[in-house]
């Protein structure tokens, strides 16, 4: 059993609120199969990580950031960039990533989990406070939106969930995709799929970096709008991607992994628990 480590609360809202601690577990590697490096590329100053991080922070119900990366020699270098940054580090198996993030988890002891991966530098920062404040109203174990750009969404984890998940999932698909095991399950967890609000329903329009082309794409977009100190939101970003989107599947050669990262279709998704609209959230 790891050492437990309460988080500190670092956003400005220092009353603990009533979901608990929530900290945003950050997927990266090195090690990509399509464009290896991906997550320190840089756009406009920034690392992919970086952009990654600084959106996850904006969020209010966010308390802080942890890269979880994997022991590999060659993701030296994101922990570095992650200290750098100022974020936590976790480093954990390559292949089993639930595993990173159960270990991750007793760690740090959070009481929701945000996944997230570090090759999406456009996260949805409003969609984190929905997803958080519903899966504790409906005590979910698992809450997420549909429809955002691919590429943009995070999911809410019930710390516990993991536990469980860590505990029953054997099959290899399942230690590698942390939250697929509950999607494929759903009679054992309470799982919600909410619609965000409708401005920024936008599911064919793709915000990720996965090949060298989603880069420059990427790069184009963002170079497009000036930067502050705070992230600027993906609302902005919406009105021009869409005058010239390329579509998911022109992009990703019909490669589907789903909303965020995980090798599922949204069309096979369970149907919503829980509220099926956060537009009012």
């Amino acid at each position: 059993m790891l050492k437990q480590e309460r988080w500190h609360r670092t956003n400005s809202d220092a009353k603990r609120p009533e979901w608990g601690t929530v900290l945003a577990f950050l997927q990266a590697r090195m090690g990509s199969t399509r464009l290896p490096g991906k997550v320190l590329m840089s756009i406009r100053g920034r690392t992919i990580l970086e952009r990654a991080v600084r959106r996850l922070r904006a969020a209010p119900v966010v308390d802080d950031v942890v890269v979880l990366t994997t022991t590999a020699e060659r993701d030296d270098a994101i922990e570095r960039e992650s200290i750098k940054l100022g974020a936590g580090v976790y480093r954990g198996a390559e292949l089993d990533v639930l595993e990173r993030f159960y270990e991750a988890t007793e760690r740090y002891n959070p009481d929701v989990v945000i996944r997230a991966t570090a090759d999406n530098p456009l996260i949805d920062i409003g969609s984190i406070g929905r997803i958080v404040r519903v899966l504790h109203a409906d005590m979910l174990d698992l809450c997420m939106e549909q429809d955002l750009p691919y590429g943009t969404a995070t999911e809410a984890v019930r710390a516990e969930a993991l536990r469980r998940v860590h505990t029953t999932a054997s099959l290899s698909r399942h230690r590698e995709h942390v939250t697929l095991y509950m999607k494929e399950y759903p009679q054992a967890f309470r799982i919600a799929y909410l619609r965000p609000p409708e401005s920024l329903c936008h599911s064919r329009i793709r915000l990720t970096v996965d090949t060298i082309e989603d880069f420059h794409y990427m790069e184009r977009l963002i170079s497009q709008l000036p930067e502050g100190e705070q992230p600027v939101p993906l609302q902005a970003y919406i009105p021009l991607a869409s005058s010239g989107f390329r579509s998911k599947e022109v992009q990703s050669k019909d490669f589907k992994k789903g909303i965020s990262g995980i090798p599922m279709p949204l069309q096979d998704a369970p149907p919503s628990m829980g509220k099926p609209d956060a537009t009012k959230l």
